[in-house]
């Protein structure tokens, strides 16, 4: 039985057992860390202390009991004794699934990993209406991915991180990459090679950019980092250790994989330091990164010191992510080269823990022409088994490890990404993820097979994620529908049947395998805007279903009863859908433009155009309705880490530049559908194509796309390079009569079904911003 926190003090310090196959692991445990250093912290009751942050003042009105598991397997039990509410488990966390199980299916309440979603508490708590009890075989849960730290998190709070943690816990996830603070540890381990904190901090990224950093894509974009967020960070990752600990989690922490500073070279002249071929992502060389040779025997040695200062601060729970070669070349691609740069990296994991455990993100290995049989398995095979694992990222779209002969023995694990950079475009492949995960969770021939995860860049479609963990817990086979139906009552704080069908149609026919999970937005959203087709630059946005069928769920949502609409998870849908469906009828409007231009006739297209812009502003102005769809909200938490004045518009800068031209060749790869960022970013390249093409058709000079593109791009690099400007930071405006507002407005009931959009109007008005 796996042991919480709070008794870790009395378990003998024991080596921990190495990944293996499912047969030869079963009766196995998530371990825990003999050495949790000064980051762990204890509590009486982990459970207890859950509860009451979800539903203050209840903690009493729970009994929570420990059982045991069938050989191999978490256990979880929920049921009722003496008027209280039972939640049994093998362990803290399956005891905190058995409680959100409750929580779904019985108080009908759905709890955010956004700490601004209000839990909505009744008084009286209902005892559970059944006996439940559910196993699960996977006990190996990942979440979250390099990239969420850049695309979600560079400025979180704790209070942020608390709830974030809760959702990790309510949903079974046991490893969570743990990422933050990681530059507090490297600056030590610098220093010791000679290098000064001014040339460390030059190293290091931006704060949103530090992923990429981590990874070896790029050194210096956006540095030097401040020291106020180097030393902000380690005192965060110590409280979202301890707390992640404390719920029986096994966070996993960094290593080393070979980058190095360039400056090293200077201090440490003998060493034996390459140039990683530059250009990733389109970024000049002068911010390419350097990696150590392997054979170098300075590379054990900092290694070996990195993660002694890791354990010093922050512990261990014994599993290490480290992944050399992402999206980039290797210096070598001989199998030998390969196989030492692995041998290296765990050899000097091993040394400084023996009990390490390497978690390797599969991503890297996509390239197939490159990543041969011979040259994968070497690097793979270089690791004593069970002492790798492969994260299989993207299995939604390509299942790599059906490529290489199940990664050729290793342990993997089957992930859903489920996103690029964050998009906030309604996607979400359910009905695939769990054909899919089913057949391997059935199929026995993959022994090695050990895990699930959500490798989400961004957090957006909550929904899809939460299903994918409760999946593990599902047996056999899950009934999509059923489950699909217990998640809509939830959302709507009890049983709505306008709810239930509005999330029956869009798990049938929105959140369809076909509809693109990588980058996709809205028309609005195009970096090189035209009047028709899409010009293969920034974020895609055609869709793969008919929007009148998510205009049809729209309709059922603002038909929910007022239950309902008191429920936060109810009022994010509704937003979500509002703001997907708006985006798609854009694409109608975008055709009227393109009809009134073919005909030469300037008054239509000025009318046609004003629609357009209209209703592009409408949609800004209605996400405002919800903090996580607000630039001011990402802003005003930039800024928060600021340590003076003087800091402020940097870190504002770097927040507006992550999520607009990021740098390199990635404009709007991490687009977003925020308030804000509609008004002031998307919308005036659009305006700019207007202005154009009337003066065209009012006998000016034919549209000069060349200087179009220039202007775009100089109006992109001036919102990304500016600092100030007026945008809410709380959110504002009742969004239901909003949403309802809108649908009137842009829908007419009478032609929902034709999927008829109402005729346009010729204003005498000129678009908005002329």
């Amino acid at each position: 039985m796996s042991l919480s926190a709070a008794a870790l003090a009395a378990v003998p310090s024991c080596a921990t057992k190495p990944f293996q196959s499912r047969d030869e692991f079963s009766g196995g445990t998530i371990p825990k860390s003999p050495r949790p250093g000064p980051a762990e912290a204890s509590s009486v009751s982990p459970m207890g202390d859950l509860i009451e942050r979800i539903l203050p003042g209840h903690a009493n009105d729970f009994i929570i009991q420990t059982i045991s598991a069938p050989e191999g397997e978490n256990v979880f039990e929920v049921g009722s004794q003496d008027g209280k509410i039972v939640l049994r488990g093998d362990d803290t966390l399956s005891q905190a699934v058995a409680f959100n199980w409750y929580l779904k299916h019985d108080a009908f309440i759905d709890v955010s990993w956004y700490v601004d979603d209000a839990v909505n508490v009744p008084p009286k708590l209902p005892l559970p209406s059944k006996e439940s009890r559910k196993t699960a075989k996977i006990k190996y849960r990942f979440f979250l991915n390099y990239c969420t730290f850049g695309y979600t998190m560079p400025f979180w709070r704790w209070r942020d991180w608390e709830r974030g943690i809760d959702w990790m816990a309510l949903n079974g996830i046991n490893l969570p990459l743990a990422q933050t603070g990681n530059e507090y540890i490297w600056q030590k381990v610098w220093r010791e090679h000679g290098l000064s904190d001014e040339q460390i901090r030059a190293y290091f990224t931006g704060p949103a950019y530090l992923p990429w950093h981590r990874m070896a894509n790029i050194d210096k974009w956006g540095g030097p980092l401040p020291q106020s967020y180097i030393d902000g960070q380690r005192d965060l990752q110590m409280r979202i250790l301890a707390r992640e600990r404390q719920l029986g989690m096994s966070p996993v922490l960094c290593a080393f994989a070979g980058h190095v500073p360039e400056a090293l070279k200077l201090t440490g002249p003998k060493m034996k330091i390459q140039r990683i071929p530059p250009g990733w992502g389109g970024f000049s060389d002068n911010y390419g990164c350097w990696i150590l040779d392997p054979l170098d025997p300075k590379f054990k040695e900092i290694q070996v010191k990195f993660l002694q200062e890791q354990q010093k601060e922050y512990g261990t729970s014994q599993y290490y992510a480290a992944d050399p070669f992402n999206e980039i070349s290797p210096p070598s691609w001989d199998p030998s080269y390969l196989a030492s740069v692995s041998r290296a990296i765990y050899s000097g994991m091993a040394e400084a823990d023996p009990d390490a455990v390497w978690l390797q993100m599969a991503w890297t290995f996509q390239g197939r022409e490159q990543w041969t049989d011979e040259r994968l398995s070497a690097m793979i095979d270089a690791v004593p088994q069970g002492r790798m694992a492969l994260l299989d990222y993207f299995c939604e779209n390509r299942e790599l490890f059906r490529e290489t002969n199940a990664f050729y023995g290793a342990p993997f694990f089957w992930d859903y990404l489920g996103n690029f950079g964050g998009n906030t475009s309604l996607v979400g492949p359910i009905g695939k993820i769990d054909r899919r995960l089913t057949a391997v969770m059935n199929d026995p021939t993959l022994t090695n097979f050990i895990g699930v995860g959500a490798t989400l860049e961004g957090f957006n479609n909550p929904v899809v994620y939460e299903m994918l963990f409760d999946r593990v817990w599902s047996g056999t086979n899950l009934d999509l529908e059923a489950w699909m139906r217990d998640e809509a009552c939830a959302r709507a704080g009890g049983p709505d049947a306008n709810v239930e069908q509005a999330w029956d149609i869009l798990r049938r026919k929105i959140l369809v395998d076909v509809n693109p999970i990588g980058g996709h937005g809205v028309i609005f959203q195009d970096s090189n805007p035209t009047l028709r087709g899409d010009t293969d630059d920034g974020l895609p946005f055609e869709i793969a279903y008919d929007n009148t069928d998510l205009i049809q769920a729209w309709g059922l949502l603002l038909q929910a009863g007022s239950a309902a609409r008191k429920s936060s998870a109810y009022q994010r849908d509704l937003v979500d859908v509002t703001r997907q469906a708006l985006g798609n009828i854009g694409l109608t409007l975008r055709q009227r433009m393109a009809a009134a231009y073919d005909r030469k006739d300037a008054v239509a297209f000025k009318a046609a155009a004003g629609r357009f812009m209209e209703l592009g502003n409408e949609i800004d102005e209605f996400l405002g309705s919800r903090t996580e769809f607000m630039l001011g909200k990402w802003i005003n938490d930039a800024k928060s880490w600021a340590a003076d004045k003087s800091e402020q518009a940097y870190f504002e800068r770097d927040a507006r530049g992550i999520i607009t031209v990021w740098g390199g060749d990635l404009t709007d790869y991490a687009g977003r559908q925020w308030n804000g960022l509609m008004r002031d970013y998307y919308l005036p390249r659009w305006q700019l194509l207007i202005d154009a093409t009337l003066a065209e058709l009012n006998g000016g000079k034919p549209v000069d796309r060349q200087e179009l593109q220039r202007q775009w791009r100089d109006h992109d690099l001036r919102f990304a390079s500016s600092a100030g400007g007026n945008y809410a930071t709380k959110p504002h405006g009742d969004l239901f009569s909003a949403s309802r507002a809108l649908f009137k407005k842009y829908v007419r009931e009478e032609q929902l079904t034709a999927g008829i959009f109402p005729p346009l109007i010729v204003r005498q008005s000129t678009a908005p911003g002329k």
